[in-house]
């Protein structure tokens, strides 16, 4: 057994946020040309990471069936949540895909964006990588601590300094929720510097100040303003209730006299017996010998007519007995 398996690692840093300046950018442009002998359309390919936030692996496998030309979308139907995503795409990212389009190898029967020359070995099939001659371009820039993932941040970076909201930012990037982008959030103009000012020139409410009675009475009757008298309020007829007891109230409308509710035999069964319950077995039923279900059995109910009928069958079996031991 590894002794290793049960040490808890450390949870990885993965709220990267590496964006390019306006003078990285250009000198990123400027190396690019000079080495697309390695990796044909790099500098295109920057340009659509840099202003669509697709993840590598999407945009390589880009298709041509993927654009809403009329729209100006590209829409992905399965991104790495196995859901679909659709980016609108601004003027530099049209512009790049349409001139792409135009240029295009008609003879080479493929559907991707991307895709390998036609004289090549894999010819048709789109290009998955271009990590050496990215990192060729990068050291002639001289960028230092920068990946192909982090054009994507760039994307989001520049959206949120841009004044757009997190919500907006998350839905472009195709985010679930704003938990991955939070990393973003100091980096808009606005971000909670409003709220911080709001503690500018803040107090407490002052007490509120009590008139003083002596200025009031001080006021002349004369030019004290008169009080106008309440106005009558109208009479409400009494409408009749019902009484919350056993018997219904007497009503004044129709004069007719309460029903009277007859009570429980106190003879037979507890006097605490009520409808919903089943009636516990009392000192005579055990005599008699009644008792044929146990008290508080939920599996039958015993009525007053059966009752009546077993104590009349038990009395008159008693006195049979009775008479024939007499006889005898």
């Amino acid at each position: 057994m590894d002794p290793v398996c049960k040490v808890k690692f450390f949870n990885e840093n993965n709220e990267r946020c590496r964006y390019l300046t306006d003078e990285e950018w250009e000198r990123l442009r400027a190396a690019a040309p000079a080495h697309e002998d390695h990796s044909a359309n790099l500098l295109d390919k920057m340009v659509l990471a840099r202003n669509t936030g697709l993840r590598r692996a999407n945009l390589f496998r880009a298709q041509w069936s993927w654009i809403d030309w009329m729209n100006r979308v590209i829409r992905v139907p399965r991104t790495k949540n196995n859901k679909s995503h659709a980016v609108p795409l601004n003027a530099t990212a049209y512009e790049t895909l349409k001139r792409l389009f135009a240029s295009r190898d008609t003879e080479l029967d493929t559907s991707y964006v991307f895709c390998h020359a036609r004289d090549t070995k894999h010819a048709g099939k789109p290009v998955l990588d271009v990590k050496n001659a990215f990192h060729a371009t990068l050291r002639s820039a001289k960028i230092v601590d920068f990946t192909w993932h982090d054009l994507r941040h760039d994307f989001a970076s520049r959206l949120v300094m841009a004044g757009v909201s997190l919500r907006a930012v998350a839905e472009l990037l195709g985010h679930k929720g704003l938990r991955m982008v939070m990393r973003y959030a100091h980096l808009s103009p606005g971000y909670l510097s409003d709220e911080i000012h709001k503690l500018d020139g803040f107090r407490l409410r002052p007490p509120t100040a009590t008139a003083a009675p002596a200025v009031v009475a001080a006021v002349p009757a004369a030019v004290a303003p008169a009080t106008p008298a309440p106005e009558p309020t109208p009479a409400v007829p009494e409408v009749p209730t019902r009484a919350k007891g056993k018997k219904r109230a007497t009503s004044a409308m129709d004069g007719r006299e309460p029903s009277a509710v007859l009570d429980f035999v106190k003879e037979i069964g507890s006097s605490g017996w009520i409808r919903t319950s089943n009636p516990p077995v009392n000192r005579r039923t055990q005599v008699i010998g009644l008792a044929a279900r146990p008290a508080g059995s939920s599996d039958g109910t015993l009525t007053l007519r059966s009752i009546r009928l077993k104590i009349v069958q038990k009395i008159v079996q008693t006195g049979t007995a009775a008479a024939f031991a007499e006889g005898a």
